[in-house]
């Protein structure tokens, strides 16, 4: 057994035969996962490295404050927004600026769209792969699918037979083509997936509906932000006129555009409804036993909470996404969260490729140094050719949020 203590006081068994993943696809960012696997195939040690340095704060130094938010967010193409609003409500914070009623309440259904955008594309195209089985689903009885759908889904109009044969056989053309596309490298005769070729075809079935279905509701950012996948925002507002006549600006908003958006929010609904929340109850209990683990995350979480519900009232009762922290696992005990609190809210760097000024563990983000210190020489191989990080040293760009110190 081999023992390491790491600067933040944790210890490491990492004895074992080490595995290295890199990059781990289908996320949202750049990841490399080791783990220590032991003679019973039970994983002793877990590493987690953010392998992009991003220094935001470094591109930002020197500009405008109006502007960094078109800059901020183009650093992902997946998450677009959230960074831009962050920065916009950041600028109004500093300079004591109010924003209108109806500019809230855009920027609501914008972050809003977005994150139910962002569940169904994490879910369908970028997560369902690892439980749904493209190939087996070649071998499903398509009307027994249809059966599956209208029991799981009643309401859904995309059930029949025939619906289902249609698409086994647009994927039996696709799979021998030998041109698998997003469907190439994966480990389709693993006996981890679970799933029967009913639902492995029901569920492709709805992951192109999904990828399809993703034009429409995107529309409602290009409709209030000019554009997607990178929306326009302003300091103050938000940048669409609003002409409920119709006349003036190229773009104002018109009853046209808002009974457009109205209707995009109604078929949101019902894709949720009828297709994504029934798809993950039935994937789910097929893999009850996936259920264990977690690690710290799942035992401290930090929410800083969203969507208020009256412009410029950050309050928690204000919020409709509530705010809070979960200590040890503790779910009966929710801490109050004041991101203001610089005693409270801490970025810490002890893994990270930074560095903080000498006797400085954690710092609030308004105090916060991004200052890259890129350093491997305690790591296997090379700095172009990592072969093993050292968890006890520094491993990651991505610096440690913590709520009072955990």
């Amino acid at each position: 057994m081999s023992i390491i203590q790491t600067p933040n006081g944790f210890t490491l068994d990492n004895s074992g035969t080490r595995h290295v993943v890199d990059p781990v696809t289908r996320i949202e960012g750049h990841m490399r996962a080791e783990v220590n696997i032991d003679e019973n195939n039970i994983i002793t040690n877990a590493v987690s490295s953010g392998t992009i340095w991003r220094g935001l704060e470094v591109i930002l130094k020197g500009r405008d404050p109006r502007d960094a938010w078109a800059f901020v967010q183009r650093i992902c193409g997946v998450c677009t927004g959230t960074h831009a609003l962050t920065s916009v409500r950041s600028v109004e914070d500093a300079l004591g600026i109010n924003i209108p009623e109806n500019a809230n309440s855009i920027r609501n259904i914008m972050q809003l769209s977005l994150q139910i955008h962002d569940h169904l594309v994490h879910f369908y195209h970028l997560h369902a792969l690892d439980w749904v089985n493209p190939v087996n689903a070649l071998k499903a009885d398509p009307k027994a699918t249809s059966a599956l759908q209208q029991q799981v889904s009643p309401h859904h109009p995309n059930s029949s037979p025939g619906y289902f044969r249609d698409v086994q056989n647009r994927l039996k053309k696709f799979v021998e083509s030998g041109q698998l596309g997003p469907f190439k490298n994966g480990y389709w005769t693993n006996p981890a997936y679970l799933l029967p070729a009913e639902a492995d075809l029901m569920a492709v079935t709805h992951y192109l509906e999904a990828l399809d279905f993703q034009k429409e509701i995107m529309k409602t950012r290009t409709i209030f932000g000019g554009k997607d996948t990178h929306p326009n925002w302003t300091v103050g507002g938000v940048p669409c006129p609003i002409n409920m006549d119709g006349t003036g600006a190229v773009g104002a908003l018109n009853m046209v555009n808002l009974n457009q958006v109205h209707e995009i929010i109604k078929q949101t609904k019902t894709f949720i409804d009828n297709v994504y929340i029934p798809d993950i109850m039935a994937i789910g209990q097929f893999y009850k036993g996936w259920l264990y683990g977690g690690g710290i995350s799942g035992q401290n979480v930090l929410a800083y909470g969203d969507i208020p519900i009256k412009a410029n009232d950050y309050s928690a009762g204000n919020l409709m996404m509530p705010r809070g922290a979960i200590i040890n696992g503790n779910l009966n005990e929710i801490h109050e969260v004041d991101h203001r609190d610089p005693e409270q809210i801490q970025e810490f760097v002890p893994h990270s490729w930074y560095k903080y000024p000498k006797g400085v563990k954690g710092l609030h983000p308004w105090d916060g140094i991004t200052e890259p210190d890129f350093d491997v020489s305690t790591a296997k191989g090379t700095s172009q050719n990592i072969e093993e990080l050292d968890e006890s040293a520094s491993y990651s760009w991505i610096k440690a949020p913590r709520w009072r110190g955990h």
